[in-house]
């Protein structure tokens, strides 16, 4: 029950920050989203310090909980990602997109279909991103 309880409070804290973060991003605050993204992760326990230099596979064991992987945490490093390549454009961008795409890819199914619906979203903005770049890459190098 304990566990069950853990993933709803977090279900519910990620929905309200993935709105935030998207409403900011919408006004062009990109600082701002960074820090709600920074305030969460330290709520959930996701060392963001290491989202930025490992490798997805590498962040498995770092993105789960009680030894099962974790789609909450996988989101949040994901959006994580995502924030720094805006913020920090080229040359990091193409990088940091690029391991956004892979970590919102395996984040699996979610209980709440806003979320689900924001990360088909994400992916899809992150796929016309990485093929706009400045040199793009290729739809195969995407998949």
């Amino acid at each position: 029950m304990d566990r069950r309880d853990y993933l709803l409070r977090l279900l519910e804290q990620m929905g309200r920050a993935v709105a935030r973060v998207r409403e900011l991003l919408t006004g062009q605050f990109v600082a701002e989203a960074a820090r709600e993204i920074e305030v969460v992760a330290q709520q959930a326990g996701v060392p963001l310090a290491l989202v930025r230099v490992l490798s997805a596979d590498s962040l498995t064991p770092v993105l789960s909980t009680a030894g099962e992987p974790d789609p909450l945490k996988r989101l949040l490093a994901a959006e994580y990602l995502y924030v720094e390549a805006l913020r920090h454009g080229p040359p990091d961008a193409a990088d940091l997109f690029a391991r956004a795409l892979e970590l919102y890819r395996g984040v699996g199914p979610l209980a709440d279909a806003a979320l689900t619906a924001a990360v088909t979203e994400r992916i899809t903005d992150l796929e016309r991103r990485l093929v706009t770049l400045d040199p793009p890459l290729s739809r195969r190098d995407l998949l």
